[in-house]
């Protein structure tokens, strides 16, 4: 079975009718994530097990002062990664995201995009430990789904990243980011350098992806900072909508806070302002905004973004002192 196969197998609508109900399609495809993993965590000192967030903004649209876009956004992910003895590691899961948008003032006009991603890769470790490469390959499926699934809906793309670790508060990194969007080949060079300054102010993450400046500000407890989060992906509407696709450029500057609740569960929170572009509608096949089929995805201003979510989280900085 190849990996698109299993990604349909995964989330199948050729079922009975009921399961194709608007209540239950959240369902389907947050479902099979209790039985997937995900990667995450080799760009950060901990690792999120398994996490779910709500992310929420809202704003005016720019042609029409009367009228507002709500968009509210679902990610849950699980993540368990196999370590071997000589330290490489084996990255397999699952990533999924539910977006739900509509105009405030006629609810009639919504629309839900989603998103499943399968990373599967390997993070190699060399001997004296000063080097490790990650090497992934990521499958995705991301669509509407109002239509049967197909190559359409697909997405192929992966991620190279190397580290450089002299000494145990700097690491140095770079790689490329690369997926197969609707909109064609999109490549991202990754660079970042991970700086643990003192016990209670720490740096981390990849630019221009996911960085942060972190402050622990009651130990082990209570992290808070600053971040920057940039997240570019795509979607494919359905037969209805002229094979159109959805692009999300999104990129927030923030403040975020993590608080653990007990043990290892975390609660956290991040409010933040976009800088990016909202979810905009496009032409099939070209570059162009489609501005007639849908107003739910039209221009709209900058607008601040909350999000608050769930995790079973290990630091790693907290296990090496245990």
């Amino acid at each position: 079975m190849n990996v698109l196969n299993l990604l349909k197998s995964i989330v199948n609508f050729n079922k009975p009718s009921f399961l194709n109900n608007q209540i239950f399609r959240p369902l389907l495809v947050l479902f099979p994530l209790f039985f997937m993993i995900t990667f995450k965590g080799f760009s950060q000192p901990f690792i999120d097990v398994t996490s779910f967030s709500y992310q929420t903004f809202s704003s005016q649209y720019k042609d029409n002062a009367k009228s507002k876009n709500k968009t509210d956004d679902y990610f849950f992910n699980l993540f368990l990664p196999k370590q071997y003895k000589n330290g490489n590691v084996l990255l397999l899961g699952l990533n999924s995201e539910m977006m739900n948008s509509s105009i405030m003032s006629d609810l009639a006009y919504s629309s839900k995009l989603y998103m499943l991603t399968l990373p599967i890769g390997f993070r190699f470790v060399s001997t004296n430990k000063k080097w490790n490469t990650v090497v992934m390959s990521l499958q995705k499926l991301s669509s509407d789904f109002k239509d049967v699934i197909d190559k359409h809906d697909y997405q192929y793309g992966g991620v190279f990243l190397q580290t450089y670790i002299p000494n145990e508060k700097l690491k140095i990194k770079a790689g490329l980011y690369y997926n197969r969007e609707y909109f064609g080949n999109f490549f991202i060079p990754l660079v970042g350098v991970d700086w643990r300054i003192n016990d209670r102010i720490n740096m981390y993450g990849v630019l221009p992806t996911n960085y942060r400046i972190e402050i622990n500000a009651i130990k082990n407890k209570l992290y808070t900072g600053f971040g920057l989060r940039s997240f570019t992906r795509s979607f494919r509407l359905s037969k209805l909508e002229g094979y159109d696709y959805v692009r999300y450029n999104e990129i927030q500057l923030k403040l975020f806070v993590d608080y653990f609740v007990y043990k290892k569960i975390l609660l956290f929170a991040e409010l933040g302002y976009s800088l990016g572009k909202n979810p905009l509608q496009y032409k099939y096949n070209t570059k162009e905004l489609e501005t007639v089929n849908n107003p739910v995805y039209g221009p709209i201003k900058n607008y601040p973004v909350i999000n608050i979510g769930l995790a079973y989280r290990i630091r790693m900085d907290l296990e090496k002192k245990e």
